[in-house]
């Protein structure tokens, strides 16, 4: 046996040696280099498929960081960055440009009376109808739960923005279509003008939405535009967001109360507490001036707990025929424990439930079926717990004919405009004497509040009215000042 050639696999094999000399084993090699290649095409298209999906990942990440899920619009972030172009471009030109931030607060609602599917549904249907209002130049975003925001770009003069946010708000109030029945929400404007009330983003979208939240609360029209006024009234408004928690831990959230009469008798049936601020740098202010940011800031529920305490403990000093009447803010209302809270409190203080009235205003209730619903059952629970309600301010809200319909409350108040405007007045004179129809109807006591003088008291018992309380049965007082004011009156507590 030959030993094989030294060099014989080094050499070249001539094109189909192997093949020819080894069949089976050139099979497999081809196979072999087929499999590879599969192998690297499959490596390369799942490759491919991982950048598509890491770049359609990244992509969404980036859409979810600048775009509403719900609307698809830019969110605050994004609408911000390209306000803020639209502000370069416009100041190089010297053009007015308008933004207007659009709330839409029952969108809010919404989402807690039919959940989150029909809240998003609306803020789409919201979103599509602010988007094909506007022209294409212009900039519409989602900046918060219940706000929109405009940017109207290329305007001739700031005023050019009115008509435009008359036609928002006619557009946004139109009745939506969501799971078989129509639901309506409103709009409310406010509007900033560049360069007149910024020259940067960010200060036209805080003007804007200080002038929304004064129309929101003064309610006196549907948009408003950025003026002194509202300047003013915004800085002494963060200037009382600062102070508040330092005040309730200083003392200097005070009581007052104020008597209320029979309207017939004049004897004093019941006390009102009313809510005050002795305020270092702007002096004793009212509730009005603060509640709502006590409401913003949170700090209105243990305020309101600390208040009814006090209020409850004062009413165990006075004469037991005497009645407690205190106000529930709208957060308060519409906390989910606020039958337990006013249980506890009455407890603690040993008051007897009789004896507390709390009174709501028509605003706290709602405007719509659903809120108005979730308020009667909230009601009906603090009824149960053994205290009288009253509806305060009534005849300036939205749900008063529907609420007295579906719940008798105890009491009925008069907002005091309606009584100080008597007996000149005859628009005031039907209106009073509506109201008070209406209460006796149910079987309320119908309380015409603010009566300063003896012929607004005349008119307003003719009228109808049961109670009273103003400055001519007496000033709101302190707690000294009142048990005072009451033993002055006598055992029979008829003030003359």
């Amino acid at each position: 046996m030959h030993p094989p050639d030294a060099d014989s696999t080094d050499r070249p094999q001539p094109p189909g040696a192997a093949a020819s000399h080894g069949g089976p084993n050139g099979a497999e090699l081809e196979r072999a280099i087929a499999e590879r290649d599969r192998e690297l095409a499959w490596t390369s298209e799942r490759l491919v498929a991982e950048l598509h999906e890491r770049a359609a990942a990244q992509a969404n990440m980036l859409a979810a960081e600048r775009y509403d899920p719900a609307t698809s619009l830019p969110n605050r972030r994004l609408f911000e960055e390209r306000l803020a172009q639209v502000v370069i471009e416009h100041r190089a030109a010297e053009e007015p440009a308008a933004v207007l931030i659009v709330g839409v607060q029952q969108l809010v609602a919404l989402r807690g009376s039919m959940g989150f599917r029909a809240a998003d549904h609306a803020a789409r249907s919201v979103g599509e109808r602010l988007r094909l209002a506007v022209r294409g130049a212009d900039l519409v975003g989602r900046v918060g739960d219940a706000e929109f925001a405009v940017a109207l770009t290329h305007l001739r003069a700031s005023s050019d923005a009115m008509p435009v946010a008359r036609k928002l708000i006619e557009l946004v109030d139109a009745p939506l279509r969501i799971e078989g029945q129509d639901v309506c929400v409103s709009a409310t404007i406010g509007v900033a003008v560049c360069p007149a009330d910024g020259i940067d983003a960010d200060a036209l979208m805080q003007r804007a939405a200080a002038a929304l939240q004064f129309a929101n609360e003064t309610s006196v029209r549907l948009y408003q535009f950025f003026d002194p006024i509202v300047a003013q009234r915004d800085a002494r408004r963060l200037q009382l967001h600062a102070d508040l928690r330092r005040a309730q831990q200083a003392g200097e959230l005070l009581l007052h109360f104020q008597p209320r009469v029979n309207a017939r008798t004049r004897r004093v049936i019941g006390v009102e507490a009313l809510l005050r601020w002795l305020h270092p740098r702007f002096g004793l202010l009212p509730a009005g001036q603060f509640v709502d940011v006590a409401e913003e800031s949170g700090l209105i529920v243990a305020i309101g707990e600390a208040m009814l305490t006090q209020s409850c403990v004062a009413a165990n000093a006075w004469p037991r025929e005497i009645g407690l009447s205190v106000n529930l803010s709208a957060r308060e209302f519409r906390g989910s424990d606020v039958d337990t809270m006013i249980s506890r409190v009455l407890r603690d203080t040993g008051l007897a439930p009789r004896r507390l009235q709390l009174e709501i205003t028509e605003s706290s209730l709602g405007r719509h079926d659903a809120e108005i619903s979730a308020a009667i059952e909230r009601l009906t629970r603090l009824r149960e717990s053994g205290v009288s309600i009253a509806l305060d301010q009534f005849g300036t809200g939205a749900c008063s004919l529907t609420l007295l319909r579906d719940f008798a409350a105890d009491g009925l108040n008069i907002e005091g405009k309606f009584i100080r405007s008597l007996p000149g007045d005859p628009a005031a004179q039907a209106i009073l004497r509506s109201i008070a129809a209406l209460g006796r109807h149910f079987g309320m006591r119908v309380v015409a509040e603010g009566v300063e003088t003896e012929e607004q008291l005349e008119f307003a018992r003719k009228a109808g009215c049961s109670h009273a309380q103003g400055y001519l049965f007496g000033r709101p007082m302190a707690q000294d000042e009142l048990l005072s004011h009451l033993e002055q009156l006598g055992p029979h507590l008829t003030v003359r």
